[in-house]
């Protein structure tokens, strides 16, 4: 799964680079964008409030670590019911990377919000549960164009 995932941001990248103009074909320099891992989630019917209180629990542990830049929409059309962006702390690299160290930061800090490890496991699998379809995919913002 991760060499699909990697492929296509790979594929991604070189579909939306700018072409280069003749002035910089030297250039190499590397686009300035935040990068976003982005979930789309369909809830089982009469899950979704609850998902929403594991949620809460997610926010406490972000704001506990005074990040802020998760992005989650209540969808009001369409097919899905909520659709999240996370940015990518450390870029598109962290895509490469076989433990992402903010992810071990999170995962202490959301043990300790929920009251252990046993508790934060159970938490994920309820969550889990509240879940009918996902898709993640992978996007960026362009900072300075």
């Amino acid at each position: 799964m991760k060499k699909l995932i990697l492929a296509a941001a790979a594929l991604g990248l070189g579909l939306s680079a700018t072409p280069a103009s003749a002035d910089d074909a030297t250039s190499h320099e590397l686009r300035e964008v935040d990068w976003y891992r982005v979930q789309f989630i369909k809830w089982k019917e009469g899950k979704g409030g609850r998902a929403h209180e594991i949620i809460e629990i997610f926010e406490k542990t972000d704001k506990a670590l005074g990040w802020n830049d998760v992005i989650d929409f209540h969808m009001s059309t369409g097919e899905w019911d909520s659709v999240v962006a996370m940015k990518m702390r450390n870029g598109i690299a962290s895509m490469g990377w076989k433990k992402d160290p903010d992810g071990d930061k999170w995962m202490a800090e959301f043990s300790k919000q929920a009251g252990g490890e046993d508790k934060a496991k159970a938490l994920f699998a309820e969550f889990d549960e509240c879940i009918l379809e996902q898709q993640t995919q992978i996007g960026h913002i362009d900072i300075n164009e």
